[in-house]
């Protein structure tokens, strides 16, 4: 009995030390987020080490796909889609590369609602001159001859648009990182009593909250919600100055450009509070009410490395605020919902259902979180800031506590912006048309 005893546990540390090889052999999937020359260089925060004895395979704008030795002969660029193969050093963030394979994304089809924030030019390249693009929802969208055209009253022509209206599009993003669009569906910027209520209702005043205000986590906990008058602000004039300055050079030029009697205008304002119970949470993030108003937590603020980084958080709170979000999800636009769902142009519906499940839920946020971080991107890239900085920003929020990004798993929202950095912002093909 104990010899066989004895061989069943050989056998069972036999199995478990083959698993553990097992996992040295591994493939890691996933961008570029540290690039300093073909053979130092990261992928989702690992370190990747190559020598003659890698394979690399390129994929040509083809799709043919070339196996060459050696390390990668051009830098790879942030948001690069990488698949890395070999083996994983232990209780380290290093694997040696016996094969790197480039891969390009599929052209799967987009579709999106958003604000216009440029209004239409020509397309700067003589083949496609005739060609108008518009800016919107993170991405450039060339209308070209073939795409089908909506308007909606009082908005009849291109002459009529301009920055502040909203476009429905479906498309495919070609190789350059803009957006073919297929469909669009343009209509202008109206702002209804309800959404006026709900700007009302969220307004902001720091002078007139107390120090020692809290918000009754009962409430946010069982009926969703928070009292936007209950944080109290965070007392310190340098960190208050800094936020209010990078926060106002990233609000975009239409909005400058609106009277501040024009009821489209946001008055973006900015707030540092103090925020400890929230940033319990993981990721410890900006609030953006409906009025304008982005709350701050001053332990966001510390967490961050650079005024690029703190912009970024900003930029996305902006998005949010820009887009509408809070409203376009809000409870009382299910049978706006409804009604969008049956054809009809209804701004604010923003994908609610007549029944909204956890998927559907889990899924409207997803897409509320994908857009703002798109459209951060280009708030973050006309006030010149540093856009590789974005993902490293929630990449550093998402723990607990201070750490470096090698003791931090990196979040799904930072990996959407490295995909996004790649396919429309970074890759060779992106970069050339943008310098157009």
């Amino acid at each position: 009995m104990r010899s066989r005893k004895f061989l069943l546990l050989c056998s069972l540390l036999a199995a478990c030390g083959a698993a553990s090889r097992g996992q040295d052999a591994s493939s890691l999937v996933g961008y570029v987020t540290r690039a300093v020359s073909g053979s130092d260089f990261d992928v989702n925060g690992h370190r990747i080490l190559c020598d003659r004895k890698t394979h690399t395979t390129v994929e040509s704008d083809r799709g043919a796909k070339v196996s060459v030795a050696g390390c990668p002969s051009e830098l790879p660029f942030i948001g690069e889609f990488l698949i890395i193969i070999g083996p994983v050093y232990n209780g380290s963030n290093l694997i040696h590369a016996s094969r790197i394979e480039s891969s390009r994304s599929p052209r799967h089809d987009i579709a999106g609602f958003a604000v216009i924030d440029a209004a239409a030019t020509r397309d700067a390249t003589e083949a496609q001159a005739s060609d108008l693009i518009i800016r919107a929802d993170g991405y450039r969208i060339r209308i070209t001859g073939t795409t089908k055209i909506e308007w909606n009253p009082p908005l009849q022509s291109f002459d009529d648009l301009k920055a502040g209206s909203w476009v429905r599009y479906k498309g495919k993003l070609d190789a350059t990182g803009v957006l073919i669009a297929a469909s669009v569906q343009i209509g202008a910027n109206e702002i209804d009593s309800r959404e006026e209520k709900l700007r009302d209702k969220n307004e902001y005043d720091p002078s007139a909250i107390p120090a020692d205000a809290r918000q009754n986590f009962l409430n946010v906990t069982f009926r969703g919600g928070y009292d936007p008058k209950k944080f109290p602000p965070f007392a310190d004039a340098e960190m208050q100055a800094r936020v209010e300055k990078i926060g106002s050079s990233l609000i975009p030029a239409y909005q400058r450009a609106l009277p501040e009697s024009d009821p489209a205008k946001i008055h973006l304002r900015f707030q540092v509070i103090d925020n400890k119970h929230f940033c319990g949470l993981i990721p410890c993030d900006a609030i953006a009410l409906p009025s304008g108003i982005i709350l701050v937590p001053h332990q966001m603020v510390e967490r961050m490395q650079n005024d690029s980084q703190l912009a970024a958080v900003l930029a996305d709170s902006i998005a949010r605020a820009l887009e509408k979000q809070r409203y376009r999800t809000h409870d009382e636009l299910v049978g706006a919902g409804a009604t969008a769902l049956a054809g009809l142009f209804v701004p604010y519906a923003g994908g609610v259902m007549t029944s909204i499940g956890s998927a559907t839920e889990r899924k409207i946020l997803t897409d509320a979180m994908e857009q703002s971080g798109r459209v951060s991107l280009v708030l973050l890239h006309d006030a010149g800031y540093d856009i590789d900085q974005a993902p490293i920003a929630w990449w550093l929020l998402n723990a607990e506590k201070p750490q470096t990004l090698s003791e931090i798993e990196i979040p799904d929202r930072a990996t959407y912006l490295y995909r996004i950095l790649g396919e429309v912002w970074n890759n060779p093909a992106a970069s050339a048309s943008q310098a157009h």
